[in-house]
């Protein structure tokens, strides 16, 4: 869990960036989570889990074996969003015994 904590924390630090930049963290946009597997079949077990939820998932071969996960969906940016996207990741992956890596995202300035 202190991963987690870790994780979301670097989401308020991402808002506090991104609001000095003048994104508009309400508008909706791409944003995409990713995750470093082992074996690229938990990977794909992860995908399936997070494609039930609505998630579009794309996984990558690394190496032989490995694999990595991107998982994308269209959100805001705001804290309360960014927490509870991070969350539903992070619990997939760590479900299939995955890393989970961060997110990323556009900026899209506010007018």
């Amino acid at each position: 869990m202190a991963d987690l904590q870790h994780h979301l924390s670097g989401n308020v630090e991402q808002y506090v960036q991104r609001i000095k930049m003048h994104d508009d963290v309400d508008a909706p946009r791409r944003v995409e989570h990713f995750a470093e597997f082992r074996r690229l079949a938990d990977a794909q077990a992860a995908a399936t889990t997070l494609e039930r939820a609505g998630w579009a998932v794309r996984v990558e071969r690394r190496r032989i074996t490995q694999g990595r996960l991107i998982a994308a969906r269209t959100t805001t940016v705001d804290v309360e969003t960014a927490d509870r996207c991070t969350e539903e990741v992070f619990a997939a992956v760590a479900e299939h015994r995955g890393r989970y890596e961060g997110w990323n995202a556009p900026v899209l300035r506010s007018l």
